[in-house]
């Protein structure tokens, strides 16, 4: 029957505009919630009867449906925490739920469910852990810290809980100068001694040492080389030669480039090559074991880096270790391309973990959780972990917060429509009633 078709209809719309009306006050209160994807309404038409050949329609309504704008981009805001986060593109960030703590390490247990979220207002807990604003664990990858390399095989909770950088002893010392090709010594001949170049060099423990450089001109293009070491055994090694033009025994070099390191006074010379690394190695030991460090004079038959050309003094380009003492935790940052960086005043800079993307076939289809969460379904497809910027996986902003996708002005022009729409259900619906009480009276 027509009217009681059209009583199912307009209770059915006004059960549709009902339910548009809560996607729009969900959207509307969370129009500032970082992260948060909006809930659109689709209408279908719910047929009961209908056929052009026969001539007839019975009504049936119409079913509202969510579509969940999961994949659609909010605005990105610049912050001033370096540990928050935002994704320009496609992906969301994995986090781990906890559940609670375990006694034994008083450290937080976590869900095996995986979840994901745009929500990347990170800081860091009293614990270490990188936790954003609804209480939710950054999950990454661990990077060895020997060679720098993410461990892509397993994910887990980022913890900073190292304050202490450990000191490193130097290896290596770079010095790159010009000796003056024409040096004479106080009375006019040779040999002519330069001033001594002095550098901090550091132990195992981290004490600061050291190094001084005395080169001493003996002949044309000849010279000797000394390093006094204060508080090491031994203190001092060389002298050793150090000659510049002539030939590595495959040629003539350039004149004024090395071309040939003696081995004396416990100073090694590497072999000659052209273009090969000219340094000399020798061994320390300040009181905390063996240290053994190369002097890099630059390469053979190359103006990059130790030269004798003509000038009136020694001038030194480049003198430097890779030593350190030991370091205090000054910040903690996630830079662009998700690594999480710890700075140390001592300057050193350590890579602990690669922040990953995630990234699914179908993301609308991704089921929602509290805290603006999501965890993967059938429809959403498997997660996919990426790299930053890899295989369609959108790229990391640091310093940066997602805001929501939701569109105030939009979502007030459609409050007018839905509530429209519904006060026009309602008046079928007391329309079919009025119809229906006319059939009753017909009977009296």
């Amino acid at each position: 029957m027509s009217i009681s078709g059209a009583l199912q209809a307009g209770i059915a719309g006004m059960n549709a505009q009902a339910a548009a009306i809560g996607f729009i006050a969900d959207n509307v209160a969370n129009a500032s919630t970082p992260g948060y994807k909006g809930v659109q309404s689709r209408f279908q038409t719910l047929v009961t009867n209908s056929s052009a050949q026969s001539n007839t329609h019975s009504p049936g309504g119409v079913l509202n449906q969510p579509y969940f704008s999961n994949s659609v981009q909010g605005a990105i805001t610049q912050v001033a925490s370096t540990t928050s986060i935002a994704i320009a593109g496609s992906g969301f960030l994995p986090v781990s739920k906890a559940t609670g703590i375990n006694p034994a390490t008083g450290l937080p247990t976590f869900e095996t469910t995986d979840y994901f979220t745009r929500v990347g207002d990170f800081t860091q807990n009293a614990q270490g852990y990188l936790v954003n604003s609804s209480g939710y664990y950054l999950q990454g990858w661990p990077v060895d810290p020997a060679t720098g390399v993410a461990d892509t095989s397993r994910a887990t909770e980022v913890r900073v809980s190292d304050l202490l950088d450990a000191p490193v002893r130097t290896s290596r010392v770079d010095y790159a100068a010009n000796l003056p090709s024409e040096a004479l010594g106080s009375g006019g001949g040779l040999p002519a001694e330069l001033p001594a170049n002095s550098i901090q060099v550091y132990d195992a423990l981290g004490n600061e040492r050291t190094l001084s450089l005395t080169w001493t001109r003996i002949g044309a293009g000849q010279w000797t080389l000394e390093v006094d070491a204060p508080g090491s055994t031994p203190a001092n090694l060389g002298p050793a030669t150090v000659e510049f033009g002539g030939s590595l025994g495959m040629g003539p070099v350039a004149a004024g480039t090395i071309s040939a390191l003696a081995t004396a006074g416990g100073l090694t010379g590497t072999p000659a090559a052209v273009n090969g690394d000219a340094s000399f190695s020798f061994n320390l030991n300040f009181g905390s074991g063996n240290q053994t460090i190369q002097l890099d004079l630059g390469a053979y038959g190359n103006t990059n880096g130790t030269t004798q050309f003509a000038s009136d003094t020694l001038t030194l380009n480049n003198f430097q270790q890779n030593g350190a003492p030991q370091g205090n935790f000054k910040s903690l940052a996630i830079d662009d391309s998700g690594a999480v960086i710890v700075t140390f005043d001592n300057g050193n800079v350590r890579k602990l973990y690669q922040v990953p993307i995630v990234t699914f076939a179908n993301p609308d289809e991704l089921d929602r959780a509290d805290g603006n969460t999501f965890v993967a379904t059938p429809a959403s497809g498997a997660a996919v972990w990426k790299f930053p910027g890899d295989s369609g996986a959108g790229d990391i902003v640091s310093a940066a917060i997602e805001g929501s996708n939701v569109d105030i002005a939009e979502e007030f022009a459609k409050l007018i429509v839905a509530q429209r729409a519904y006060s026009a259900n309602a008046r079928i619906i007391t329309a079919a009633d009025e119809l229906l009480q006319e059939i009753i009276n017909i009977r009296r």
